[in-house]
């Protein structure tokens, strides 16, 4: 039915012996449902005739004319691979193929074509002893959707296939010497010959059975490509290295990468593989920890006097720490590259024409922005970033309309940070609960007008917020802004000439330790005010992290 498909002219002329008396059928096949056999003729055949059939397709149907290829070379691999199973088997089909010029052996094709070839036995206990042929074959001779495969004969001929990419891990082709090839593994043995189907497609074996003979010939074929498989598992250690760079949580799984990387289902090669292995690994471990715990609770009435309990309960915590271990140096990597970004957002947004990043991309790195606590999960901001004990705030806004939060409040004006109640590191004994205000400026701004006169915004953002009611999301009261609460404020920005007189305006002229700044205090409106310079910033940051950074290797 296939000829009919692609062929509008197919011709059938077949040289046979009836009794000892030599006859030739023809026909021409149609796809007519009334006459599908035309012009036939059975007739008495010359003695001298040939016993055989010719088949004629002649004239592709419209639509696979162009996709037919037409090099007699091209055709030849077409056919060989298309139907591997009859050419890699040890009796073959002989097949030659022509064009006007030239013929090709198929069989001849597939010798040309194939290296390395050796011999191993294996033998599995109960069931008998196995052959197993390895070869490579030229990667044109092997559809694609069949990679690197083995196959189970009987009296000599493939009966099954079995596909074991994944099983090796390795789905490309591999390169020997100057030729991309396939592995082909070839098995053979008396117990799959008396067990062959009458079909000759299949095998009247048991699932278990049939399953340690793949397993065997999967164990044979990884030794066989051996130099192959540790070339990927090099390039999986490189990425298991990776992998740990970006998550150090699960460095304590991982010790000797080459090996780590060896007793990983080798068809797990990406990043995301990995990643999702290693997870399944550290949800192992946790588990095994937890039950361990729970062992030794349970296990002994006096389990304190026990020196088996101390030994389980040492070999128990050493366990949990080289876990917390590597929680602890995924959280200080995230910390490490976030400072690298702010240092990155301080330089030059175009190298060219030396402009600046604007605010607006340092607050995203420290808070999303136009946001309130309500909105974002605690990790979505970088608070600490200005100062570690910002991070244990219960209420803020990030560039939000004060008329949002502030009851009674009509102003359109946007702090830039604000935060209000829940951290009691900042008050002093029989104080209020401070307020804080986090002001950004654009780096390197060298002009302030009295219109954008960074303390003059601060305080105005202070005198609006007096005696108001501060409310969350759901109109719940948050605080009272009463005439004696205190303000924190921090004006972060590179500290110019400019900005050094309006200070001194203002009366924020004292020193903070290490140049890192000015700081003053403004009695009438109970502000403390300190202004950072961007650099001194990440310093600072840095500085703080410094000695977990190089504890935990993540410097």
């Amino acid at each position: 039915l296939t000829w009919l498909k692609v062929f509008s002219s197919i011709h059938v002329e077949s040289t046979f012996h009836d009794n000892e008396t030599l006859w030739t059928r023809k026909f021409n096949f149609r796809l007519d449902n009334n006459s599908a056999f035309q012009n036939y003729s059975l007739l008495h055949s010359n003695p001298e005739q040939s016993v055989g059939t010719i088949v004629r397709l002649q004239d592709f149907r419209d639509g696979y004319r162009t996709h037919c290829p037409k090099r007699l070379q091209t055709i030849a691999n077409h056919v060989v691979a298309h139907f591997l199973s009859f050419f890699i088997a040890k009796e073959t089909p002989d097949i030659r193929i022509y064009d006007s010029t030239d013929s090709i052996s198929l069989g001849e094709l597939v010798s040309n074509n194939t290296f390395a070839q050796i011999t191993n036995t294996f033998e599995i206990e109960d069931v008998g002893c196995f052959s197993i042929k390895h070869l490579l074959l030229n990667r044109v001779l092997v559809e694609t959707n069949v990679g690197h495969c083995v196959y189970l004969s009987a009296h000599d001929r493939i009966v099954m296939e079995h596909n074991i990419n994944n099983q090796v891990g390795l789905d490309t082709p591999i390169q020997h010497k100057d030729v991309q090839t396939f592995y082909i593994g070839i098995v053979s043995g008396r117990y799959l010959d008396d067990r062959v189907t009458q079909e000759r497609n299949n095998f009247d074996i048991v699932r278990t059975v049939f399953r340690s003979i793949t397993k065997a010939a999967e164990d044979t074929a990884k030794e066989y490509l051996q130099e192959p498989i540790d070339q990927i598992i090099k390039i999986k250690a490189e990425t298991v290295e990776r992998v740990i760079q970006n998550f150090p949580r699960y460095s304590y799984l991982v010790g000797n990468r080459a090996e780590f990387a060896r007793s990983l289902p080798l068809n797990r090669k990406t990043e995301e593989e990995i990643y999702r292995e290693m997870s399944v690994y550290d949800y192992r471990e946790s588990r095994k920890v937890r039950n361990a715990l729970q062992l030794l609770v349970k296990g002994k009435e006096s389990p304190m006097e026990s020196e088996e309990f101390v030994k389980e309960l040492e070999d128990f915590m050493s366990r949990i720490s080289e876990q917390e271990r590597a929680s602890l140096a995924e959280y200080v990597a995230k910390r490490k590259l976030i400072i690298d970004l702010l240092e990155q957002r301080l330089g030059h947004r175009d190298p060219n024409t030396e402009s600046k990043y604007l605010e607006e991309a340092i607050h995203k790195i420290i808070c999303p922005m136009r946001v309130n606590s309500g909105e974002v999960n605690y990790g979505q901001h970088n608070l600490w970033l200005v100062d570690d004990r910002l991070a244990y705030y219960d209420f803020w806004a990030s560039d939000k309309k004060i008329r949002t939060f502030a009851k009674s409040s009509y102003s359109q004006e946007r702090p830039d940070l604000i935060l209000f109640q829940g951290n009691h590191l900042m008050r002093r004994a029989g104080t209020a609960q401070p307020i804080v205000v986090v002001e950004f400026k654009r780096p390197a701004t060298t002009g302030y007008t009295d219109e954008d006169n960074p303390v003059k915004q601060i305080y105005d953002y202070i005198r609006e917020l007096r005696n108001k009611k501060v409310e969350d999301n759901n109109g719940a009261l948050i605080t009272e802004v009463g005439p004696d609460t205190p303000f924190f404020c921090y004006l972060i920005c590179d500290i110019t000439s400019r900005l050094e007189g309006i200070l001194e305006d203002y009366s924020i002229v004292q020193a903070l330790p290490g140049g890192r700044g000015f700081f003053g205090y403004n009695e009438s409106r109970r502000a403390y005010v300190e202004v950072l310079q961007y650099s001194e910033l990440v310093r600072d940051a840095r500085l703080r992290h410094e000695a977990f950074f190089d504890e935990l290797g993540v410097n």
